[in-house]
């Protein structure tokens, strides 16, 4: 009688198991000259409006847009990466502008969404999870 190695039978179940998820998509558009990315999710979406130029003048001008579905007015959000990284931004009307961030915050922000992978978006009150590919080139500083 054959034994399988663990290994090969964690392979086996994997193959098994069914299709692999398909990564959350970007999608990239421009605004007023201002590259814009977006995730949607059902009523929930994020955006994030970087201006590596400085188009609007020598100060960053980014700014990360977020919806709820249950929560339409949060305060804050945190950004949370699968790997316990965590950022935490104030916002007004679902909107977090990088020149009234904290830069350290700001900087993490970026860092979570650059490296990809599993993160949340979390208020005190809803929450969305996403898994995305790296985006090394995000220019939002």
């Amino acid at each position: 009688m054959h034994v399988l190695s663990p290994s090969l039978c964690a392979l086996a179940l994997m193959s098994v198991a069914g299709p692999a998820l398909a990564l959350d998509s970007w999608t990239a558009t421009t605004e007023r000259g201002l590259p814009v990315l977006s995730l949607a999710q059902g009523e929930g979406s994020i955006r994030i409006v970087c201006d590596p130029d400085r188009v609007f003048g020598p100060t960053p001008n980014g700014a990360v847009i977020v919806v709820l579905p249950k929560d339409k007015t949060p305060s804050t959000v945190v950004f949370l990466a699968k790997m316990g990284e965590q950022a935490r931004l104030a916002v007004t009307n679902g909107s977090a502008a990088q020149s009234k961030a904290d830069a350290a915050e700001w900087a993490k922000m970026v860092d979570i969404l650059r490296k990809g992978g599993e993160f949340a978006v979390v208020s005190s009150l809803d929450s969305l999870s996403f898994e995305t590919a790296p985006l090394p080139d995000l220019a939002c500083e």
